[in-house]
């Protein structure tokens, strides 16, 4: 059955009303009709199964016949930041974290990022984020959206961030104390992946990532792409950590 996602104050009293643009995909692009049986979540973990009552062009209602926790969210609260790349890349990136369980994203700009987005366009990249992030999470089966967070810049980054999550900058660049080496004989609750831009990391963007608790890694002896970096190294860490070992 085809999933869509609504805020959980739309669904009340067996009644889910379905507006804006899942109502479009609902009606336009699947051509759902009254009586098809359709699958709803909230992103508080519920799931809800039920049937097309009516619909209209402002809004539709479904009928709640069987409502259900489900959990399948993966126990490492990951965040992924990555470096604003350029064109399509960064929609690819938003949709595969999803689909692997990231909790959280969030692009940065750096001394080597390429593009340079003024307020409007940062405002309608994140927005499109968001939607891809929804549309990943209705495939995938998730329940849970991952929070997009504003685009930011790559020192208050690295300052921000929680003390109490494992801090991971992946780079391709030797540093002169050795690199982390991942292993599963430790247990993580949250991680945090930095993935660089195109053109990577400074040293001194490197060195500050170092100075706030940040543990250096390499994903072999190639240089990956940043959005294949991006996903190898969720994957990493959720083979280890999460639940895909």
């Amino acid at each position: 059955m085809a999933r869509f996602f609504l805020p959980r104050q739309q669904i009340q009293d067996h009644r889910a009303t379905i507006a804006g643009a899942e109502l479009n995909h609902l009606r336009r692009v699947l051509r759902l009709r009254r009586e098809d049986r359709v699958v709803v979540f909230d992103d508080a973990g519920w799931e809800y199964e039920g049937i097309i009552r009516s619909l209209s062009d402002d809004y539709g209602e479904i009928e709640i016949i069987r409502s259900y926790r489900v959990n399948n969210e993966s126990p490492l609260k990951t965040t992924l930041a990555l470096g604003l790349t350029k064109g399509e890349k960064m929609d690819w990136v938003v949709e595969k974290a999803t689909e692997l369980g990231v909790h959280t994203i969030v692009a940065f700009v750096s001394s080597y990022t390429v593009p340079k987005l003024n307020e409007r366009k940062v405002a309608q990249r994140s927005e499109r984020w968001q939607k891809i992030a929804i549309s990943a999470a209705k495939q995938c089966g998730r329940v849970r959206i991952p929070e997009i967070l504003a685009l930011t810049e790559f020192r208050d980054l690295v300052q921000a961030v929680s003390r109490d999550a494992l801090r991971l900058l992946f780079w391709e660049k030797e540093f002169e104390q050795g690199v982390f080496k991942l292993k599963d004989n430790r247990t993580i609750g949250e991680v945090v992946v930095v993935i660089g831009p195109e053109g990577g990391f400074s040293a001194q963007e490197a060195a500050l990532a170092l100075e706030q608790g940040f543990k250096p890694v390499r994903l072999g002896p190639r240089i990956l792409r940043t959005e294949t970096a991006a996903v190898a190294a969720l994957s990493a860490v959720q083979l280890l950590w999460g639940d895909l070992r």
